[in-house]
């Protein structure tokens, strides 16, 4: 399980290097078995979801060799279906990308359903009706599920009727092998869509389209071995902002992925503070920060990953906030252990009500899920006096080197195995 124990109410300042994308790294690492041949990958966060990726194809037969500093080569040429243990695929969500990994290269899959954060219903039926579209029979049975595809995938016109991130990367997975062509539709524009279809035709596929509402993917016979880097992760860029400014301090986030990150830098600014932008370096700062209204969406709008986040600054700033979120309807179980720290807020729908200027305090408290328990860090960071936190297993699948960064800022932290 894990505790953090953290001191309140320092101001923090100093500069982060931002790992490689959680995002990418779990959908590249799976993706990779489509491939049959080696693959050198660089930048991956050093998170418990890459050691369960990387779990996962050493099972099914992968060969992995770490070299260097967060870099590993997976041969995947002798890869082969095999049944995989039930609390390694329900840890994290990413595991659904085995079912077009697997459809693809070896033309079924059959395991149980996937996990991840609990703060809601995300259903697999976008992923499974492609599948389907593309030519799979999808079967169901409690907590299992086999698709198979007995006469290969074939090419195929496919709408999703809301975007879906997961569902447009397994469709990409499982038709890079496909006959004929596959167009998507309502596809996903997020950057980490962009590396899984950046890595994949370097690998041999066709993929054309990536980062707009519509990719063809070509399906192709053959691949081969790549080598590929990791973009920035733009979620823990946006927490560690978010950190400085909650704490009162100034926070560089150096080798950040800039460009992705305008919507949440307009919030900032919008919020009164400063942003300066140098390179691949953002730094933020406020002497003040003054209540907005945010609407979760998906990328290029204000990401749902940094709602929990963005709620605590929010509490810091004068007036009355709101985030209505627009994505996971349900995310808000996070709130609880906020509101013990000192949040004062409600929620009507699907919006939240964040009242600003507020003060916290340390108790005890306990993360649900990955962004609700990096707000938890956060909230406790500005609190005053001792917070224990616990569930960290949570945070350990998106962040990396936690104690260590925020030591670095001048934060009072330690991690523990036990109380």
């Amino acid at each position: 399980m894990g505790f953090y124990f953290i001191e309140g109410g320092n101001c923090l300042n100093g500069s982060i290097k931002v790992q490689g994308s959680k995002n990418s790294a779990v959908a590249i690492i799976i993706s990779a078995l489509i491939t049959g041949k080696t693959v050198k990958i660089s930048n991956l966060p050093d998170i418990s979801d890459v050691f369960d990726c990387i779990s996962i194809l050493k099972i099914l037969g992968c060969e992995v060799i770490y070299y260097g500093e967060n870099s590993l080569t997976v041969n995947t040429e002798n890869a082969a279906p095999k049944p995989l243990p039930f609390e390694l695929l329900c840890r994290m969500r990413a595991s659904s990308y085995l079912i077009g990994a697997m459809l693809s290269r070896f033309g079924k899959y059959d395991n149980v359903l996937t996990g991840g954060c609990n703060f809601g219903s995300r259903p697999l039926n976008y992923h499974l009706n492609a599948m389907e579209t593309l030519g799979a029979v999808c079967e169901a049975d409690g907590g299992n599920i086999t698709v198979s595809a007995p006469n290969g995938l074939y090419g195929n016109t496919i709408i999703f009727p809301q975007k879906t991130v997961g569902g447009t990367i397994n469709t990409i997975i499982a038709s890079a092998r496909a006959k004929g062509t596959t167009i998507i539709k309502n596809a996903a524009r997020e950057p980490h869509v962009i590396d899984v279809c950046t890595f994949l035709n370097a690998c041999g596929a066709d993929i054309r389209g990536a980062g707009s509402d519509e990719i063809t993917i070509i399906g192709q016979n053959s691949f081969h071995g790549a080598e590929f880097t990791v973009s920035p992760d733009m979620i823990e860029a946006g927490t560690y902002l978010f950190v400085g400014l909650s704490c009162g301090g100034k926070v560089t986030c150096s080798d950040a992925p800039c460009e992705h990150l305008n919507s949440v830098l307009n919030v900032l600014k919008n919020m009164g503070a400063k942003i300066e932008i140098k390179d691949n370096n953002i730094t933020a700062y406020a002497e003040n920060l003054i209540a907005t209204d945010v609407e979760t969406s998906p990328y290029p709008g204000f990401p749902t990953d940094l709602h929990p986040q963005l709620a605590v600054l929010m509490s810091k700033a004068k007036g009355i906030s709101t985030i209505k979120e627009s994505v996971f309807k349900s995310r808000f179980k996070y709130l609880d252990s906020l509101k013990k720290l000192g949040m004062e807020c409600s929620v009507i729908g699907d919006t939240l009500k964040i009242y600003g200027e507020r003060n916290f305090s340390g108790t005890k408290v306990s993360a649900t899920d990955l962004r609700g328990g990096a707000a938890l860090i956060i909230a406790a960071l500005s609190a005053k006096g001792k917070t224990v936190i616990e569930n960290t297993h949570y945070i350990s699948r998106g962040y990396s080197d936690t104690v260590q960064k925020l030591t670095s800022l001048g934060a009072k932290i330690s991690f523990r195995e036990n109380l």
